[in-house]
């Protein structure tokens, strides 16, 4: 089973082999760029993004942690640069996603799917990829640092309950040190979707059970499914009712929305083996909490 680790702390401390964290696919797109300064920029400065910021991701050491390499978390981002407004400023969306396998099976469960709508930077011929945890240097690096601490908070949460406390903290001191008024850092944005909103909906205290959810429906339900199905299911069910009553406690929460887009189409498989009682408790509350995927989640008592 290819990169499956049931990692603990003690486990990650005892590892002797030295490897970075990430194994982070890079790809900057600007096939959609428009703007006054699009026909006079040289493209293939967009190349060495790219190539930087690959190294950037999979190259540095995140934490104190050492995977060995097929351990390594496997995740996305994607730039896309819709804009070019001249000034070597550009702008665009993000895309990231983030996966962790199940234990015993070849199955990779999707632990985030986002598009990050703030995307606005200056960029030039050899920029220098500067990035210092204590200081905001520059914007890409800083949003670079900040998924990729929280891909590994959101991973040590899959495994051990509030495991990614730490990596939660680095997101934080990212966020408080963004300049004022730069896009995507707000806590006053209008959009509850931005950086800051994404991090608070892990982060407050409110909202402990977003957290508990991620622990309990991955290490203890899927993780357990290879041994028994019937025990994973009624895990993974429990934790759904969880969600709800977040949901219903705080139905803005942007966190219940992102994990419900990201594992939509996996909630109906993992229930496709379920009893009918179970399936339909399971569509009644993701229907509630989820109501995009409505028709999806119908299909599941059929």
């Amino acid at each position: 089973m290819k990169g499956f680790l049931i990692f603990t702390i003690t486990v990650f401390i005892a590892t002797t082999t030295l490897a970075q964290e990430l194994l982070c696919r890079v790809s900057v797109v600007t096939s959609n760029m428009k703007g006054v300064g699009s026909s006079s920029v040289d493209k293939s400065i967009f190349t060495t993004l790219e190539q930087n910021l690959t190294s950037f991701m999979n190259d540095r050491k995140w934490s104190e942690y050492n995977f060995k390499t097929e351990e390594k978390i496997e995740c996305s981002i994607q730039l896309a640069i819709e804009e070019a407004p001249g000034n070597d400023i550009y702008g665009g969306k993000i895309s990231v996603q983030l996966s962790r396998p199940v234990y015993n099976s070849s199955y990779n469960s999707p632990l985030l799917s986002y598009q990050d709508n703030n995307l606005r930077f200056k960029y030039t011929a050899n920029q220098p990829f500067d990035y210092d945890e204590n200081s905001y240097l520059w914007t890409v690096t800083s949003i670079a640092a900040y998924y990729a601490n929280l891909f590994l908070a959101l991973t040590f949460d899959s495994y051990a309950l509030n495991g990614g406390t730490s990596f939660y903290n680095k997101c934080a001191n990212i966020v408080s040190s963004a300049p004022p008024g730069e896009e995507g850092w707000l806590s006053t944005s209008k959009e509850k979707r931005n950086r800051y909103w994404l991090l608070e909906s892990f982060t407050n205290p409110a909202y402990d059970a977003l957290r508990k959810f991620v622990y309990q429906y991955h290490r203890e339900g899927l993780d357990v499914m290879s041994q028994s199905t019937t025990n994973g299911v009624s895990v993974i069910l429990s934790s759904l009712e969880s969600l709800q009553t977040l949901y219903n406690t705080y139905p803005g929460n942007a966190g219940v929305s992102i994990l419900t887009f990201t594992k939509s189409i996996e909630f109906v498989n993992v229930f496709s083996g379920a009893t009918t009682e179970e399936k339909q408790k399971a569509s009644g509350i993701l229907k509630k909490i989820d109501p995009a995927n409505m028709e999806r989640y119908d299909k599941m008592t059929k």
